[in-house]
């Protein structure tokens, strides 16, 4: 079984990867990148895939949401868009 998380910074850029780790920025504008709702903790998105046939990061389809899905709070890069 493979895991893959979705990862966004407070700008919006997205970040698929296979592995959950704490402190890491991203690559296009270097701010924090986050996988979870900063209120709950729920995950953003997060995937199970059992295949045989090799899946990246690339393969999956995510759109990026602008409220955590458990608790409602608005995610910073959808506050950004609104100014």
């Amino acid at each position: 079984m493979s895991n893959f998380y979705a990862r966004i910074c407070e700008n919006g850029h997205v970040d698929i990867t296979y592995r959950r780790a704490k402190g890491e920025h991203c690559h296009q504008c270097g701010a924090p990148l986050m996988d979870s709702c900063p209120r709950c903790g729920s995950l953003i998105k997060q995937w199970h895939y059992y295949g045989m046939v090799y899946l990246t990061p690339k393969n999956l389809k995510f759109e990026r949401p602008d409220r955590c899905k458990c608790c409602g709070h608005v995610f910073p890069w959808a506050e950004k868009k609104d100014l």
